[in-house]
């Protein structure tokens, strides 16, 4: 596969690719080693049971058909996501050439370029297919792991077969407004929505991943253990962390939306208090389905410190955005050390003070580079 074609395609859609969701990456694979080094240091199970939990769960991600299920899903957003990003990259000016180059080319020799380039983007499942054949392998499970290696190379050359679909015709650009603006063109639209409704028109993929990865997390064994140990906060605020965390990366997308479309907010006479506020009101938004649930599902005063600790970490990973928020690769090292940090924090019994520690760091930062940012 080192053709001149398939470099070039790599490297202008692949590479490209993983550097614009390096973050949502990340996020997922931080997800999974701290729920698995969480349940690993508890130090309340005793050592027999722990390891038969860990079995458990270890057999549950070859012979469980709702995880292969769960995860069928997922790769199709993911899928998708990136299907949407090499069309939208193809229709830039800068990458014109490739109409004029690719399609000069044979259509075998174009898919198999195209077929490579879509298995790059989609290592990090083949990676997880690859570890599901190995225990199925171990602990004798063959059907699923089969099925989802299977899955995925028919994702994979369902992609590679639009991408060269795509290139062998005329890109229309004039494209209709979506479903939503019709629907809402007459609606009033405050500040602390605009947000909100960028991401259902733009970034909609992104959102339903994002909300793909809080329902596992609400869904795990996080908050039940809460209910067994009601006493115990830490799991809970774990949680919480992590669904907050899982945002991280819509959370950068609002800070390139603010400054690209409301670059001229800062020009208005808005106090900072006020900007805070709307940024506050977007999060709820944001977050609405999650911090609804825990309103509903926990006794109040559990509920309002998850609710007020979800909005805290938020508002947090927001005012680091006014100094990290042009370049993802330093933000996401700033995120994931805060998350380490907080993790501890947690683990150590900091819940209570880190509630009003993370809003007071936040409004700190907000107020110092607000008018700071470029």
């Amino acid at each position: 596969m080192r053709r001149p074609l398939t470099m070039v395609l790599v490297r202008l859609f692949a590479h490209s690719f993983y550097k614009m969701h390096a973050g949502l990456l990340l996020f997922l694979f931080v997800t999974f080693v701290s729920y698995a080094f969480f349940i690993n240091t508890t130090g309340e199970v005793p050592p027999d049971l722990l390891s038969y939990c860990q079995q458990i769960i270890t057999i549950t991600l070859v012979s469980s058909p709702y995880i292969m299920v769960l995860f069928f899903i997922v790769c199709l957003i993911y899928n998708i996501k990136s299907w949407q990003y090499i069309k939208q990259q193809l229709a830039a000016n800068e990458q014109q050439f490739i109409f004029y180059s690719v399609n000069a080319m044979p259509t075998r020799r174009q898919f198999s370029s195209w077929f490579y380039v879509q298995l790059l983007i989609n290592a990090p499942a083949f990676f997880y297919a690859l570890f599901a054949v190995g225990i199925g392998l171990i602990w004798q499970h063959y059907l699923l792991p089969v099925l989802i290696l299977l899955y995925l190379f028919l994702l994979t050359t369902g992609g590679a077969v639009i991408h060269v679909i795509r290139c062998n015709r005329v890109i229309d650009t004039s494209s209709p407004p979506s479903v939503l603006l019709r629907f809402t063109q007459r609606w009033r639209k405050p500040l602390s929505s605009l947000f909100i409704y960028y991401i259902l028109d733009k970034k909609k993929i992104a959102w339903l991943i994002t909300k793909a990865v809080t329902l596992v997390i609400i869904s795990s064994r996080f908050f039940h253990l809460l209910e067994e140990i009601p006493s115990d906060l830490r799991v809970a605020g774990l949680a919480m962390l992590l669904i907050v965390m899982a945002h991280a990366a819509l959370i950068f997308q609002e800070q390139q939306f603010e400054q690209y479309y409301l670059g001229f907010l800062r020009n208005f006479p808005y106090s900072r208090e006020r900007i805070f506020g709307y940024s506050l009101l977007t999060h709820v938004l944001l977050l609405l389905p999650e911090l609804s649930w825990m309103l509903l599902y926990f006794k109040p005063a559990t509920g309002l410190l998850l609710v007020f600790s979800a909005l805290g970490y938020i508002q947090l990973l927001r005012s680091i955005c006014y100094r990290y928020g042009d370049n993802m690769r330093r933000y996401v090292a700033v995120v994931f050390v805060l998350f380490m940090l907080m993790f501890w924090g947690i683990m150590f019994g900091g819940i209570w003070w880190m509630l009003p520690g993370s809003f007071v760091v936040a409004y700190l930062l907000f107020y110092r580079l607000y008018f700071r940012q470029g």
